[in-house]
């Protein structure tokens, strides 16, 4: 391989240790998030709403993925950018749903994993659970009936403008490892250069990934943060500082700025 190929990997391997040593500070504000979180909500601080209880359920999926999406990169593992889909998608829903005052846009969410739910036991002709599903979705579209007619939950439709850069950065990338995008980078021959092996190639995605992963962890925890009234506003900017410093290093495999 030639050396600015070696170097290019050195590089990667040594942006993918800092972002590591990043994340698990980013854990420990999530960490304070979560306990503030359940001081309010045992405090009343916040509405009971649809809206609300959608939104809060929306971040506390994204960022236990952030969790689990670390645990793949401190392994090299290039599936780290399964969990990365789920993190884009939670965000972006969760935009949407902020956008609707009152409880349309949760009521169907709400309902579309209903839906999900139904079609799952109704596959494998589990009917009783089934219906259960159904009727929960039926309750939940009561009153919305046009709306729900016309509601496709695809992200691309769905995403605010400030969400767009997330969709078309983050979110197509992570859907070729969750669909068959990526297939030819498993399928032999493999690269051939002196030097290249597949752990290379995991490391690269996994490398990519994490690079995302802080970039939606920031934003959804500066979300969080606002909403708990949490003052972590300073905190959240010196991570994001230091994710800039980490590109910086050297040749970027994928990233941009934020």
């Amino acid at each position: 391989m030639p050396g600015t190929e070696q170097d290019h990997l050195s590089i990667a391997e040594e942006k993918l240790r800092c972002f590591l040593a990043l994340a698990e500070e980013i854990l420990a504000l999530k960490a304070a998030l979560k306990q503030r979180l359940d001081e309010a909500l045992q405090a009343g601080a916040f509405t009971e709403t649809l809206r609300t209880r959608t939104i809060i359920g929306l971040h506390l999926k994204a960022l236990d993925c952030f969790d689990r999406l670390i645990i793949d990169a401190r392994d090299r593992r290039g599936e780290a950018s399964h969990h990365l889909k789920t993190m884009v998608e939670c965000f972006i829903y969760s935009h949407w749903v902020s956008c609707d005052k009152g409880e349309t846009r949760a009521r169907l969410l709400s309902a579309e994993g209903y839906r999900s739910r139904a079609a799952y036991h109704e596959s494998i002709e589990e009917k009783e659970y089934a219906a259960t599903w159904r009727e929960m979705q039926r309750q939940e579209t009561q009153g919305l009936e046009t709306e729900w007619e016309a509601f496709k939950p695809k992200l691309q439709q769905l995403a605010p403008p400030e969400t767009k850069e997330h969709y078309d950065r983050i979110y197509r990338f992570a859907c070729e490892a969750a669909h068959i995008g990526d297939l030819r980078a498993y399928t032999p021959p493999f690269p051939q250069e002196p030097g290249l092996r597949l752990s290379h190639l995991s490391m690269l995605r996994a490398y990519i990934s994490i690079n995302f992963g802080i970039i939606l962890a920031c934003d959804l925890l500066q979300d969080a943060s606002i909403a708990l009234k949490l003052g972590a506003a300073k905190q959240i900017d010196g991570f994001r500082e230091r994710w800039r410093a980490i590109i910086a290093l050297g040749p970027a495999t994928s990233g941009g700025s934020n």
